[in-house]
């Protein structure tokens, strides 16, 4: 079960959308919503938070990543979480407005574990989400054992 979500948008109505529909979902998620890719992956890194909700005590079991970003883009981002030992075991489901196949492969190259087209209307985000909520409860391991996970430095 999903119990720590943290959300990378720019779009501050994307954001509320996907919480939303998320809290119907999972009312006990903690959630942590970030509109930089730079604030996100600081607060990965245990750097001072920087997001609109309170800060997760842990990793979050996943991240849900818009493509389109500010100064640093969702493959930036991903390509940065992939590369560090702390950070790579965390699932990320993307959803871009540019269901290209070029960012459908480049994303996927990247590490991401899943993406989907961003929604166009609220049905669409109710939909979105109760697929990601339903993929993840049936067949995904996310999580992990602590055992399973690298220490982090104190």
């Amino acid at each position: 079960m999903i119990t720590r979500l943290m959300i990378v948008d720019d779009e501050l109505h994307d954001i509320g959308f996907m919480m939303q529909f998320f809290k119907e979902a999972l009312p006990a998620c903690q959630f942590e919503t970030f509109s930089s890719a730079e604030d996100a992956l600081s607060r990965l890194h245990f750097a001072e938070a920087k997001g609109d909700n309170p800060q997760l005590h842990e990793d979050p079991d996943i991240i849900i990543l818009d493509l389109s970003l500010g100064a640093m883009n969702g493959f930036e981002f991903l390509k940065a979480l992939r590369s560090d030992e702390m950070t790579r075991h965390i699932p990320v489901v993307v959803i871009s407005g540019d269901s290209s196949r070029q960012a459908v492969d480049r994303a996927y190259e990247l590490g991401a574990n899943a993406m989907f087209h961003k929604p166009q209307s609220l049905d669409g985000y109710r939909t979105m989400i109760e697929s990601i909520v339903a993929y993840w409860a049936q067949t995904a391991r996310h999580g992990g054992a602590a055992a399973d996970r690298p220490e982090r430095a104190a």
